[in-house]
């Protein structure tokens, strides 16, 4: 047993330094976002200067484009400009060949094109999540899909691969201590002594397997339970608020009450109408 003990040490440590390079990958860092200008052209029939650019950033994410110019060799710039057309504004996507036509003369009517320099600025939007529990039924079929649902970031790839990686690794414990275990059982190993190592090893291995599925199947089912939490948080949050006391119609009605003239001593009805 204690031969085998640095054995395991090496599988959980390269399992951990595998996970933690996928999460620092996919978690804690992305990809700045880049504009690279491809070029401007002027359109003198219609007054118009088509600007186009390459958009690179992390996918699955929303950008505000703006743009700028300069007509003092980038001293200063001018803008954000309003009489734009095409891909600018919110909900901008990464992509190649993106186009902006400006109308120039509706934001300048003195605007004559001499040292022009233009300036394109993305903005990342920040992303809310407004899912409700029932996105963990998505968490269910697959780990960490649910958590895009419900949760405000990008990348939750790591919890799949997570699981995936200890799952996989239990059961490829499990069939070897089975793999050795037959071996032991049909007495493959000549001497005494290998022989009960195998025995050792596949008793050895068979509790690593289990330690696995255990950890991979926490993963998953902590997973499921989380985005539940965090979907009745979010309906909590962004649920339509009632207003205090519900309106209720207001109704005339009459109330009838006999009284007596103090003065003539007849009798009288009196009718209040009330709300």
């Amino acid at each position: 047993m204690a031969k085998q003990l640095p054995k395991i040490f090496i599988w959980i440590f390269i399992f951990m330094l595998l996970n933690t390079e996928f999460s620092q990958a996919q978690v804690f860092y992305s990809r700045p976002v880049k504009v690279k200008f491809l070029g401007a052209n002027l359109d003198t029939a219609t007054n118009t200067i088509k600007i186009t650019y390459d958009l690179r950033g992390p996918k699955r994410r929303y950008y505000n484009l703006r743009l700028l110019y300069s007509n003092n060799n980038g001293n200063s710039f001018k803008g954000p400009l309003r009489s734009l057309k095409g891909d600018f504004g919110d909900s901008i996507k990464v992509g190649k060949g993106k186009t902006v036509d400006w109308e120039f003369l509706k934001d300048n009517p003195y605007f004559n094109g001499k040292n022009i320099m233009f300036r394109i600025e993305a903005e990342e939007i920040p992303k809310i999540a407004k899912a409700g529990p029932e996105n963990a039924l998505w968490s269910l079929l697959l780990p960490g899909l649910g958590d895009l649902k419900v949760r405000n970031g990008y990348h939750y790839e790591w919890i799949a691969a997570s699981t995936y990686v200890l799952l996989g690794a239990g059961a490829f414990f499990y069939f070897k201590a089975n793999q050795e275990l037959r071996d032991y059982n049909d007495r493959i190993p000549n001497t005494q002594s290998e022989h009960e190592r195998l025995f050792r090893n596949a008793r050895t291995d068979r509790n690593i397997s289990y330690g696995l599925f255990i950890a991979g199947g926490a993963i998953w089912l902590a997973d499921i339970v989380g985005v539940y939490l965090r979907g009745l948080k979010n309906k909590r949050t962004f649920a339509p608020k009632k207003e205090e006391g519900d309106k209720k119609t207001a109704w005339l009605r009459p109330l009838i009450i006999p009284s007596i003239d103090q003065f003539t001593g007849s009798n009288q009805i009196s009718f209040i109408w009330r709300f």
